[in-house]
Order: structure tokens, then sequence, then C-alpha cells
């Protein structure tokens, strides 16, 4: 099975790396460089790119926005 985690280098999806890994393929995202894939979740173009690419079975969303103040 192929797992697209998307937030890999957040709280969550750092603590998914692991446990995801042994059920099958894991591709990971962040928004720089320090995951397999970079992606910026705001360009719907790249995202389509990536799923078109990496064809997971699994999609893993574990990305979340932090700037509570800027949130609204």
């Amino acid at each position: 099975m192929r797992i697209l985690l998307l937030g890999a280098t957040g709280q969550v999806g750092w603590a998914l790396r692991e446990p995801l890994a042994t059920l099958g393929e894991l591709v990971t995202t962040a928004r720089d460089a320090s995951a397999d894939r970079v992606l910026d979740l705001s360009d719907l173009g790249a995202m389509q790119r990536l799923l078109d690419t990496e064809q997971p079975d699994v999609v893993v969303n574990a990305t979340a926005y932090t700037a509570v103040d800027r949130a609204e």
C-alpha cells in the first residue's frame, strides 16, 4: 500500500510516520525540504501534480494551521 502523509514534520505528522511506515510505502510532505516532497497546500495545481505522480492508495492529512490569531 502506498501512503501519502501530508504535514509530516508537524507534531501529529511526526508521530504518525513510524506507525504508517509499517503499513506500506510511506511518502511524506512538508512545506519545506524536511520531508520527501515539498508541498504548498494552498497550491491546488501542485497538490494535483503530487497525487498524479505518487498515486497513493491512502492520503493521511496531518496538516494544521497554528497561527491562531490569524486563523479567523
